[in-house]
């Protein structure tokens, strides 16, 4: 477990990093560029890693992806959980996503922005911390989370997220009586 929560913590500092850099940059990178590729494998560990330690027999079903975009690397890096045969895009999904500025992450139960549904999300306080997490008017995911959590990459504790991310994903089953 030691070593999990090392690379994991690895992976999200070199995240943030990325995130600061990209941030600054005007134009969208790629895809295929081995910056973006290199910010998909520490998401891909990210996203193997916390699977690995809250998917239990518990969430059935579990599914997981990271962004990628389409063309060009988002603006916002994530990592999801959701149902096998969904999407973040179009359904309700466990999600942990990168602060533009690469600050820190918000982490919970999000609803997608495509997605209609009655279930209240939470207005995000835009206070001096603000952590942001809208790429794009089309990737506006400030305030489309029921849970947020804001977890800052000064004092990230990876054992508090994976506590939060499970119980996001009890959250999840819940609301879509699989629980």
């Amino acid at each position: 477990m030691h070593s999990d929560l090392f690379k994991l913590d690895e992976s999200f500092k070199a995240v943030f990093q990325f995130c600061i850099h990209y941030d600054k940059q005007s134009i969208p990178l790629a895809v295929g560029t081995g910056r973006a590729r290199a910010c998909c494998n520490h998401l891909n560990i990210i996203k193997e890693q916390i699977f690995k330690l809250v998917a239990s027999d518990k969430f059935s079903k579990l599914d997981s992806s990271i962004s990628w975009g389409s063309g060009r690397f988002p603006r916002v890096p994530w990592v999801g959980f959701h149902l096998l045969g969904t999407k973040v895009s179009n359904s309700l999904s466990v999600v942990i996503c990168f602060s533009r500025d690469g600050r820190g992450v918000v982490a919970g139960l999000m609803s997608a922005v495509a997605l209609k549904s009655n279930i209240k999300t939470v207005v995000r306080d835009h206070g001096d911390n603000f952590l942001n997490i809208d790429g794009s008017s089309k990737t506006a995911y400030n305030n489309k989370f029921i849970n947020p959590k804001e977890f800052y990459s000064e004092n990230l504790k990876i054992k508090d997220l994976i506590l939060h991310t499970s119980k996001s994903l009890d959250l999840l089953y819940r609301n879509l009586s699989l629980g």
